[in-house]
């Protein structure tokens, strides 16, 4: 009764949590394809944590409706394997028309299991025995490892083949939560009694819904700037729906020996430091179409669309003569100087997003001031 009663709770507590998760989804979000199958894959969880725990309230005598019960978990995870998958390939695909020539491959399986579970549920309703065939149970198995793995590899995939570093590491990242299940269904396999494999899955759910929240906040909470998330999807968007008629740059505006300086002074005059200069450049990136980011530890990024090369020089050359005479860089926690570095996208050196960003330490239009 005390494992029981452990169940039971554990149950309740992801139960909890996952209406917690369903609360946060909002319906502007839903609008979302990706959105809308994580809602299906909860509301699933959820159900599947309601019948975990009823079937230990259920008498060993009542063998039709454990039987009933255990048949409605299995359907129900094999329905959470599929959108598990389901939810990746929304995620991690730009075009969903491919979902129609292999929406048969990926739900033929768990309609053929649920069926087969279905119709032995049925035969065998009132047999001496409350469990289901053990071959539910491997289908059901080889069903849940083949979802969890593909939706790892397929993150996996997508990630080795983005050239946008920043949606790249997000990828990285979420291949390796949606494989997460796969220790759990072997540590469930070793220590049967434990509810491990149902509380794997919800922290994998919360973590997905707190990161993708996190990827949906677009500001930088110490410099008021745009972070780098908006830096990643602005850049994205920006180098697939170019204007023709002019030429994109990325200048990158870094604050000299900033790592000393605040070892120096202390994080909190690092914090001050960085508020200062992010106040100075929103003054000067006035020009429309022009877009500033916090972008690292202690720099900038502006991407600006010019007609020509001068368009950027001026800029340039504004924003030094400026930072000459401001005093919002001079009486700092110490005098702010920085270094200016730029590249332009389409190039035959930078026909990537990331050397896009990469070129531009090799190209300096300011070098640092030295200690």
């Amino acid at each position: 009764m005390g494992t029981d009663a452990f169940i039971i709770e554990i149950d309740i507590i992801s139960v909890l949590i996952l209406l917690m998760v369903r609360r946060g989804i909002s319906k502007r979000a839903l609008q979302d394809k990706a959105a809308n199958t994580f809602l299906r894959l909860v509301d699933l969880s959820t159900i599947f944590c309601i019948l975990n725990s009823c079937g230990l309230f259920i008498p060993d005598t009542h063998v039709p409706a454990i039987r009933i019960v255990n048949c409605a978990k299995v359907v129900t995870c094999i329905c959470m394997g599929c959108s598990w998958f389901l939810t990746v390939f929304y995620t991690t695909s730009a075009n969903t028309y491919k979902l129609r020539k292999l929406f048969i491959p990926i739900a033929l399986p768990s309609v053929v299991v649920s069926i087969f579970t279905i119709t032995e549920t049925l035969m065998h309703l009132s047999d001496g025995a409350t469990d289901l065939i053990p071959s539910v149970w491997i289908l059901l198995n080889i069903l849940s490892i083949l979802y969890i793995l593909s939706a790892s590899i397929l993150c996996l995939i997508k990630a080795r083949k983005n050239t946008n570093r920043f949606q790249r590491h997000k990828l990285y990242i979420l291949s390796f939560a949606m494989g997460f299940p796969l220790l759990s269904l072997i540590l469930q396999a070793r220590f049967y009694e434990m509810p491990i494999t149902s509380p794997a899955f919800v922290v994998i759910i919360l973590f997905l819904h707190l990161h993708w929240t996190f990827q949906r906040i677009s500001v930088d909470e110490l410099t008021g700037l745009n972070n780098t998330n908006k830096l990643s999807s602005y850049i994205e968007t920006i180098t697939q729906s170019q204007d023709p008629a002019k030429r994109l740059f990325f200048i990158k505006i870094e604050i000299d020996n900033f790592k000393a300086m605040q070892k120096k002074h202390g994080k909190e005059a690092g914090a001050f430091a960085l508020q200062r200069m992010a106040s100075f450049l929103r003054r000067q990136c006035f020009l429309r179409g022009t877009f500033i980011a916090h972008y690292g530890k202690a720099s900038f990024a502006v991407i600006a669309e010019c007609s020509e090369f001068s368009e950027v020089e001026t800029f340039v050359n504004r924003v030094i003569s400026s930072s000459v005479s401001s005093q919002e860089l001079l009486q700092g926690p110490w005098p702010i100087t920085f270094n200016i570095h730029w590249s332009e996208y389409g190039t035959p050196e930078t026909r990537t997003i990331d050397a896009f960003l990469d070129k531009a330490d090799s190209n300096c239009l300011k070098p640092a001031t030295p200690l």
